[in-house]
């Protein structure tokens, strides 16, 4: 048993350190990114807000929602579910499979606790969906970033709230085999 428990004591603390120096975070407006580049790839993504409804991230808009890939998820009966949009106007966006296009998302994780709902994906930096917005580290992006009403589980009901932000992403921030210690430890 003491083993057990300094095994996984040595594991909080390297997930812990792992966490702190390699992903980037932006926190606005009651909202918490968290991204990195886990291979040369894919982009790693945990996104929280104070709401029990939804919360969506919108990556690269042309003009407010326009153009953006869009990643809207929520957490229902401890289940997280996502899915993966495009901004068809200013202000409206509809499921990438809907346009034709593919679900280019894995689902990592989510959670809901104490009035925040957290949900964690991984997307391809180049999908090659048409309504998916290609991502090259090293460049800067605008993000949009909304959440909806608490208890609106669903992909379509009006946000309560949203902003918008500059991110930068970085070139390779974790080695895959890294990101999988990491991603296990939640």
């Amino acid at each position: 048993m003491k083993i057990a428990v300094a095994v996984l004591s040595m594991v909080a603390v390297f997930s812990g350190k792992a966490l702190a120096q390699d992903w980037q975070e932006l926190n606005v407006s009651g909202f918490t990114l968290r991204w990195a580049t886990v291979s040369t790839t894919e982009l790693s993504v945990e996104l929280s807000a104070p709401t029990t409804g939804w919360i969506a991230v919108g990556f690269d808009p042309t003009q407010a929602m326009q153009n953006a890939n869009i990643l809207i998820g929520y957490v229902a009966s401890g289940v997280p579910e996502i899915r993966d949009d495009f901004g068809i106007a200013l202000t409206s966006h509809a499921a990438d499979t809907t346009l034709g296009g593919t679900n280019d998302f894995a689902i990592d994780g989510g959670s809901e606790s104490g009035g925040t709902t957290e949900i964690q994906f991984t997307i391809p930096l180049n999908s090659g969906d048409q309504y998916d917005r290609v991502l090259e580290p090293g460049n800067t992006y605008t993000v949009i970033l909304a959440r909806g009403f608490d208890g609106a589980d669903n992909f379509t009901s009006p946000h309560s709230e949203f902003t918008s932000a500059q991110i930068e992403l970085w070139s390779l921030a974790l080695e895959s085999d890294t990101w999988g210690r990491i991603k296990t430890s939640y």
